[in-house]
């Protein structure tokens, strides 16, 4: 009779633990992601925890990434250069003055500026000439095209910049999410392992249970205090590369990193998890959605930043093939010049001419050409991995859609299940303990295994978006 009480004092225990664990892995929800914020928190002025979500993280991206911020400044430099490429060649002012006769203009300073009577060849000389150089071939208009292009490819740039970005942030932030669940997941499980190995050892102790499953229960519980601590190592250095792409990476401390929407203190989400850790918000649940290749293909082609920044700077080559071209119609300078000589004034004009320019116009042209036909084999590149990462990323959406369904489908009630049947064997004495706790742990990799196929599917719709640069997620 003592030892059937003690199977049933057990089994409660068990019960309650199991149903706990179940429950809270299975559909989290976004009030259980709050955590009471200690001293060191950043908080608000009334005290309340500021919490990271994917919006507010991508905010502070946005504004503080540093390749984001590279990007910006490239922006800057390219539309400086554009102002540049517009300016017309501005006139140029020579002054001269020559034939001082020494040490006769010394002994005698009125003939700095009057005619030697002595001999007129010995007058000094002063002349003002102004220049301007005049560009043919249509120069101004195809620097102008080029510049604008090239500032526009980028903009483009940029954009592909904050694409890729933004899909690293969500890849980090989510697989934090995952290392949370499973870590609360791992936290339950041993937390119920200790339970039940302080009740074997009283029970070994009152001579009701045999040592070894004692001993063997101790082995299961110290897996599982490592699986604890590989999530705990997860979660961390995920949160470690969120806040670096949200430009925080230098903050020593997780809190002091978070700019975040205030919210309600509660428990923490995971039972004994370093509270100032517990610092994002977010859940793997997704909506399920249709999609269709022919239609992301042609999306992609369309929306991505990278083919239009290539697109555009197979423009601007083109552009400057052209200009290199127009190097053959050689620019004109053309001036006008004031002379004073001894007591005469004479004015003049001048033009010039570059005599050779061949040899210098065929090396333009030969590396522009060449300029040229490598942005147009850029552009094909950067269309074909625009497809390839189309069909990889389609690819990844229905493999990790039939993994999810495989667990919706009745994965998680057969477990559930098997759990129930474990239990009931043991209560009636069919079964021993081991056999109840090895469906516990069967159960518990589901939910894992279901966490993980939540978080593959969602980064798949998250990898449809980077690779056609358009939302899916909503």
């Amino acid at each position: 009779m003592n030892r059937f009480s003690s199977r049933i004092k057990v089994i409660a225990i068990l019960i309650s633990t199991c149903v706990s664990a179940g429950g809270q892995s299975i559909t989290p929800q976004p009030s259980e992601l709050i955590t009471t914020a200690p001293p060191a928190l950043n908080s608000n002025e009334s005290g309340q925890q500021r919490r990271l979500t994917l919006q507010s993280a991508t905010d502070l991206l946005i504004a503080n990434n540093l390749v984001v911020v590279a990007a910006r400044y490239n922006v800057d430099i390219l539309r400086a250069q554009r102002i540049a490429a517009g300016l017309r060649p501005h006139p140029n002012l020579t002054f001269s003055a020559t034939q001082f006769t020494i040490p006769r203009v010394l002994q005698n300073p009125s003939e700095f500026f009057t005619t030697n009577k002595e001999n007129g060849a010995a007058n000094s000389t002063y002349t003002l000439e102004v220049d301007q150089l005049i560009e043919r071939g249509n120069k101004r208009q195809l620097r102008l095209s080029q510049a604008d292009l090239n500032t526009q490819a980028a903009e483009a740039q940029l954009g592909d910049a904050l694409r890729q970005q933004i899909f690293q942030l969500r890849q980090s932030f989510f697989t934090a999410l995952l290392a949370r669940e499973n870590l609360r997941v791992l936290k339950e499980n041993l937390d119920h392992f200790g339970r039940t190995e302080n009740l074997l050892f009283v029970q070994v102790k009152d001579g009701y249970s045999a040592g070894v499953d004692l001993k063997r229960v101790q082995l299961q519980r110290l897996q599982f205090q490592n699986d604890v601590g590989n999530a705990q190592q997860n979660y961390q250095q995920a949160l470690r590369d969120v806040f670096n792409l949200i430009g925080a990476g230098d903050t020593p401390s997780f809190a002091n990193a978070t700019q975040l929407t205030p919210a309600p203190a509660m428990p923490s989400v995971v039972p004994g998890i370093d509270a100032s850790l517990d610092v994002i918000e977010g859940s793997l649940d997704i909506i399920p959605t249709l999609l269709w290749i022919d239609d992301l293909r042609t999306v992609a082609l369309e929306n991505r930043p990278d083919v239009k920044a290539a697109e555009l700077s197979f423009r601007a080559a083109e552009q400057g093939l052209a200009l290199a071209q127009a190097q053959r119609a050689r620019d004109i300078t053309v001036g006008a010049q004031y002379s004073r000589n001894g007591s005469d004034n004479t004015v003049g004009m001048v033009v010039g001419v570059p005599i050779r320019t061949g040899r210098f116009t065929g090396a333009a042209i030969a590396q522009a050409t060449a300029t040229k036909l490598q942005a147009q084999a850029q552009l094909t590149a950067v269309r074909n991995q625009a497809l390839t990462d189309v069909e990889k990323a389609f690819t990844a959406y229905n493999i990790s859609r039939e993994k999810l369904h495989l667990f919706t489908d009745g994965a998680l009630n057969t477990a559930a299940e098997v759990r129930h049947i474990e239990e009931m064997a043991y209560r009636d004495g069919a079964k021993g303990l081991l056999d109840y706790l090895d469906a516990q742990r069967s159960y518990n990799q589901t939910l894992i295994g279901y966490n993980q196929a939540r978080f593959d599917f969602l980064m798949s719709l998250y990898q449809i978006e980077m690779a056609t640069a358009t939302t899916i997620v909503k």
